[in-house]
């Protein structure tokens, strides 16, 4: 039995009940509770294998959950490790992928596109793109449907040191501008820190921790409130099981 999808009231823009995902025998998600406000960044942390992606896909509508009740903000994007782009399509193009209305548009797209510094490559082609300008793309075309629900897979995964601390204080920017929820997967302790208000530990296909990030904004990583966090984070981390999690014989 498929979860129930509903839309939520304000100001939430996810409310997971009893959220299950099984592939046959195998427990991947098992019964997660999990809210997320409008306005709220949350960072998903765990080792490889247990189910952030999965989550992460059933939230974008990219899969079914298999139980339970799933409430998610209609306008919700994604932005992938890779950013996925259209060589044979020019940028703006890009931009307008997914818009499902028909009602694709090259003004909006632009604006879009000048919130992350690439209007001048708007009628250019992909191939002429750095790695990070690419995923400034993926950026624009998340900013393109107005989201209240914004999902980041790893998005900074493949982006050298200096790209990806741009990156960082781009979205954060995004997110001071547009107030979406966010929830980010990320392998990054620090990145999580930097990032969010609140940091989870996925681990055995439950939520085995919950922790608030009370520092003030912009960061400084090298201060004693940070490290204290990250070695915080580090410790539940040492906890978590990578196992998948299995039903009983």
């Amino acid at each position: 039995m498929a979860a129930d999808l509903i839309t939520p009231p304000a100001p939430q823009v996810v409310a997971l009940r009893g959220l299950s995902k099984s592939y046959g025998d195998q427990v991947i998600l098992d019964a997660i509770d999990l809210t997320v406000e409008r306005g709220e960044f949350v960072a998903l942390l765990g080792p490889s294998g247990t189910g952030k992606t999965t989550l992460l896909r059933i939230l974008g509508r990219l899969e079914d959950a298999t139980s339970g009740e799933a409430t998610i903000a209609q306008r919700t994007s994604v932005v992938f490790q890779e950013p996925r782009l259209i060589q044979a399509q020019k940028v703006w193009r890009n931009v307008v992928l997914t818009d499902g209305r028909g009602t694709a548009s090259k003004a909006r797209a632009v604006a879009a596109l000048d919130e992350v510094g690439l209007a001048p490559k708007a009628d250019a082609w992909p191939k002429v793109l750095s790695g990070g300008e690419a995923q400034r793309v993926g950026l624009a075309r998340a900013l393109y449907r107005s989201p209240d629900l914004l999902l980041l897979d790893e998005p900074f995964g493949a982006l050298d040191a200096f790209t990806r601390r741009t990156a960082h204080d781009l979205v954060l920017r995004l997110w001071n501008d547009h107030r979406p929820g966010v929830l980010l997967v990320t392998h990054d302790v620090e990145e999580s820190i930097l990032l969010a208000d609140r940091v989870l530990i996925l681990g055995d296909g439950h939520v085995q921790a919950d922790i608030p990030v009370e520092l003030e904004r912009p960061r400084d990583t090298t201060s004693a409130a940070f490290n204290a966090t990250k070695r915080l984070v580090l410790h539940h981390l040492g906890h978590v099981s990578a196992r998948p999690h299995t039903t009983s014989p």
